[in-house]
């Protein structure tokens, strides 16, 4: 026990950025004017305080540029977020893209049915509710969420369907309130189509978003901060900035 390193993180491998120097970061946050601007942090400014700590304390040249490309990476996912959330705010709905997924997920299921009729109307049981509900399958929407997912043979796509389904039967036989939202790249791709299919794609919200010279803009603008701010647990500050983010196309891949 005496010959062990001194060092706990050489002993049992552990590497990170640590306690204090997550609570740098969050002291540089706290430190910074934007901070002040709202109710509460918002989020984004989280990456620039973490990059500084990164640059000012992590010794290691290696872990430096490991760190940095973390950082990198968990924009992107942050991005991700909030696409989907512009997609809610613009929907009125909080949880828009989940009915999105679950509806996908309930047409994988129903689509090769035996007792599927020509209308395409596949009747299930809600597992969270009981009620029975009828769902037009709509193919093209399938077909368009899975060239997103970049699957372009059948193959590919019989075998993700199947995943799909496996998942379904293992995940709700225990939890009935499982919904695929930590499924990231189907809520992104699911995101996409319908960002493309109900408003022209994601260039045309933030046009509008970015453009409130016309009043048709600002009254889609007022619309999507009131619902963020009533509906999505945002304060006014977040949902703006949220919003000029969204619009400034940072970290988009």
């Amino acid at each position: 026990a005496l010959n062990r390193d001194t060092d706990i993180t050489k002993r049992f491998g552990q590497k990170g950025l640590g306690q204090r120097n997550l609570g740098r970061a969050v002291q540089l946050l706290l430190e910074s004017s934007e901070t002040s601007e709202g109710q509460c942090m918002f989020a984004l400014d989280i990456f620039n305080a973490l990059e500084r700590t990164v640059m000012d304390y992590v010794q290691e040249p290696s872990d430096r540029a490991k760190f940095m490309e973390d950082l990198k990476l968990a924009r992107g996912l942050y991005r991700e977020r909030i696409m989907t959330e512009m997609f809610n705010a613009y929907m009125d709905e909080p949880l828009a893209i989940k009915k999105d997924v679950l509806n996908y997920v309930n047409m994988i299921i129903g689509v090769d049915a035996e007792h599927l009729g020509p209308d395409m109307m596949w009747k299930y049981k809600d597992p969270q509710t009981g009620d029975l509900k009828a769902l037009k399958i709509d193919e093209r929407y399938i077909k368009n969420v899975e060239e997103r997912l970049g699957l372009k043979t059948e193959e590919q796509r019989a075998s993700f369907r199947n995943s799909i389904r496996k998942i379904y039967g293992q995940k709700l036989s225990i939890d009935a309130n499982y919904d695929f939202m930590d499924n990231l790249e189907l809520v992104k791709a699911i995101t996409d189509v319908r960002l493309k299919s109900d408003i022209a794609g994601a260039g045309s919200l933030i046009g509008a978003l970015a453009n409130r010279t016309n009043e048709e803009n600002q009254k889609l603008y007022d619309r999507m901060i009131y619902t963020m701010n009533e509906k999505l647990g945002y304060c006014r500050t977040c949902a703006q900035k949220t919003i000029e983010y969204f619009c400034s196309q940072e970290d988009d891949k």
